[in-house]
């Protein structure tokens, strides 16, 4: 906040190394925004304690109709639990996956409504709150409860994310070991990718919907070697925020659609 006050200082003394500060302030701006492990904004997610094997599996981007029953047929085989952090209008077109989701011991979390990844870090706060508020609302037009974990879209954030959450008691989870399974085709090297930052206490990203052949495969290489190694893949009691608020659903829903 005080990069503004030194450049204008020292351009006022006729010095150009103000213009540096501005730089810096700017670059870690930048870098708050696009990198989803720093916590600068506010707090992020992304490990919890443990002192067992255990780690938590989260899967992003679903329900869909082509990935989301097998991937749960995989966790059933593998006696593992996750949580499906999932997008608004696609749970408004399959609400019976998220069923399906919750009666088989998984949770889910908030993806937003629309899940625009190219644009989420540069929202202001009237749009942001429609993502996220949106999304609430389509679990209530279902009669489902809403979640207490958002999970933004890429990771990315910007300073008006943490205020809203906060507002609405909810908490925002990142990751500590990924792949890029969106854009890797090598189940092999997705899977050793991930692995290589499992640790006990790890929280995995992983990805449905994309690719289905590539994103079953991996999964099943990758429950089978936790498995082996004798992780167990839970969903851990975290503490939950103590002021956890709603939007209120008859006004929000008005602009649900169904």
């Amino acid at each position: 906040m005080s990069a503004p006050f030194l450049t204008i200082a020292s351009l006022l003394m006729g010095s150009l190394w103000g213009l540096w500060f501005l730089f810096i302030a700017h670059l870690l701006l930048l870098l708050c925004t696009l990198v989803p492990s720093m916590q600068q904004f506010g707090p992020v997610i992304t490990k919890y304690s443990s002192d067992a094997r255990t780690v938590w599996l989260t899967i992003d981007d679903g329900p869909d109709p082509e990935t989301t029953p097998a991937v749960l047929a995989l966790l059933d085989k593998y006696d593992a639990r996750a949580t499906f952090f999932l997008i608004g209008t696609q749970a408004a077109k399959y609400p019976d996956l998220i069923q399906m989701i919750l009666k088989a011991g998984h949770s889910i979390g908030n993806h937003t409504q629309t899940h625009p990844k190219f644009s989420f870090w540069r929202l202001g706060p009237e749009a942001l709150a429609r993502e996220v508020d949106g999304f609430e609302s389509t679990l209530f037009s279902l009669g489902l409860p809403a979640p207490i974990w958002m999970r933004a879209p890429a990771g990315m954030k910007n300073p008006f994310l943490h205020p809203l959450l906060a507002a609405r008691g909810l908490r925002l989870v990142g990751w500590s070991a990924r792949a890029f399974d969106t854009r890797v085709d090598d189940t092999a090297k997705i899977v050793n990718r991930i692995k290589r930052s499992v640790r006990p206490g790890a929280i995995i990203l992983f990805h449905e919907t994309q690719r289905p052949e590539v994103c079953l495969g991996a999964l099943e290489k990758l429950l089978q070697e936790l498995t082996a190694e004798h992780f167990k893949l839970i969903i851990p009691r975290l503490a939950e925020p103590a002021d956890r608020r709603h939007p209120n659903p008859p006004e929000v829903l008005e602009g649900v659609g169904g």
